[in-house]
């Protein structure tokens, strides 16, 4: 036991040496800033006052209303109204605009005379895949909504009551009800994301150069002499700081009401203490070989990005084929953006995720065994005798 306390004491008097990375300060200060620079930038989780051009070739009283109905929309804002034809790419152009609602002729006209169905054209700038969905379903509401009333004019015409009308024009609806993000909070995905990215950034960095740094130093035998399962105690000291660096900013914005966490705190706790381990022991086993503690650093583009690409929280799980999936789960973040949904916005319990702590204490196994293995491999070739090549006379 002591010489695991040693490894770990060793770790955190390199922090505060002045020769390496001050990990427990930049780890606390990266954290803080993520949570105060992107609560203010990220406001919200949707596009609000979305910009929106307007070809109106009809210029009618039908049109003027649309346009109207569409500006006092919370997502839409029209920022130009033209009423001849243009090239609707000039007007998406340099973000100018995210899309461009296009109003045919003889719209008014043909709409009351019901001859037939009129289409109104919505060219989006799907530069972004994201940033139209919610102008979308508020243009079908909006403008289904006005030829509803439209055609209960008509309707009207023909006798039918109030309520006969309606089942007329809509004999079946679907109502949504937002869960778990009703106000559409940023905090809750882009923040919380965005600090854990971060914190496991600098957490990698720092547990990539410990083989380096062992190397260098001429301490790697002395650490193989103490066993694989010391050299991994010597990631203790930085995960505790990741959790404390994590749970830090967000336990403020729970208490003050910024962010949402409807399940057991103290039992989310576990997975970030994993996920940090998870990292680290990645980490070490991709420098084990690293000469110095700044070659191994472009390991890192390999371990915490791909986790934070395609663990959820910028881009929809669903957009991942069955295999990639499960192949995702090869990164510790991917992990942990699973386990912060469940506990935090969906409030499961304990019970509800021990199936999930099993499966990530498996993953955690198979790191250990990988750096065991290592272990074994650089143990043998330090105690084989060393050749000496024959003298040449």
């Amino acid at each position: 036991m002591n010489k695991y306390l040693a490894a770990m004491a060793e770790e955190l008097a390199i922090m505060r040496s002045g020769h390496a990375i001050p990990y427990h300060k930049v780890g606390m200060m990266v954290a803080m800033l993520t949570c105060i620079i992107f609560s203010v930038i990220f406001s919200h989780g949707v596009v609000f006052e979305g910009r929106v051009a307007v070809i109106d070739l009809d210029h009618s009283q039908l049109s003027q209303t649309l346009i109207e109905q569409l500006n006092s929309s919370p997502y839409i804002r029209v920022t130009e109204v033209y009423h001849a034809p243009c090239d609707p790419v000039k007007l998406i152009a340099h973000d100018r605009n995210l899309g461009v609602l296009y109003l045919p002729v003889h719209l008014e006209k043909e709409l009351y005379a019901s001859h037939r169905p009129m289409n109104i054209g919505y060219l989006a700038d799907y530069s972004n895949e994201a940033q139209n969905a919610q102008v979308q379903e508020n243009l079908n509401e909006i403008i289904g909504a006005l030829s509803g009333r439209q055609a209960a004019i008509r309707l009207a015409r023909l006798g039918l009551g109030e309520t006969e009308t309606q089942a007329a024009l809509q004999p079946l609806s679907v109502k949504m009800r937002r869960l778990l993000d009703p106000v559409f909070s940023a905090t809750n995905t882009t923040v919380v994301s965005f600090i854990y990215f971060f914190s496991s950034i600098f957490l990698g960095l720092n547990t990539l150069m410990i083989m380096g740094r062992m190397h260098l130093t001429e301490q790697f035998e002395r650490c193989i002499a103490d066993g694989p399962l010391c050299m991994i105690a010597r990631l203790v000291p930085y995960t505790l700081i990741y959790m404390t660096a994590i749970v830090l900013p967000c336990a403020l914005m729970i208490f003050f009401g910024q962010m949402r966490f409807a399940g057991n705190f103290l039992a989310f706790l576990p997975s970030l203490f994993l996920t940090g381990m998870s990292i680290g022991m990645f980490c070490m086993f991709a420098a084990w070989n690293a000469q110095d503690p700044g070659s191994a650093s472009s390991f890192m583009i390999l371990i915490v990005p791909p986790g934070f690409i395609v663990g959820g929280a910028t881009m929809a799980i669903g957009f991942l084929p069955e295999w990639a999936y499960y192949l995702s789960h090869a990164f510790p973040l991917v992990w942990e953006f699973s386990f912060y949904r469940d506990f935090a916005l969906r409030g499961l319990s304990l019970a509800e995720m021990l199936r999930s702590y099993g499966l990530y204490l498996g993953y955690l196994a198979i790191l250990g065994l990988l750096i065991c293995l290592r272990w074994q491999k650089s143990q043998k070739k330090i105690s084989q005798p060393q050749r000496m090549s024959p003298l040449i006379e």
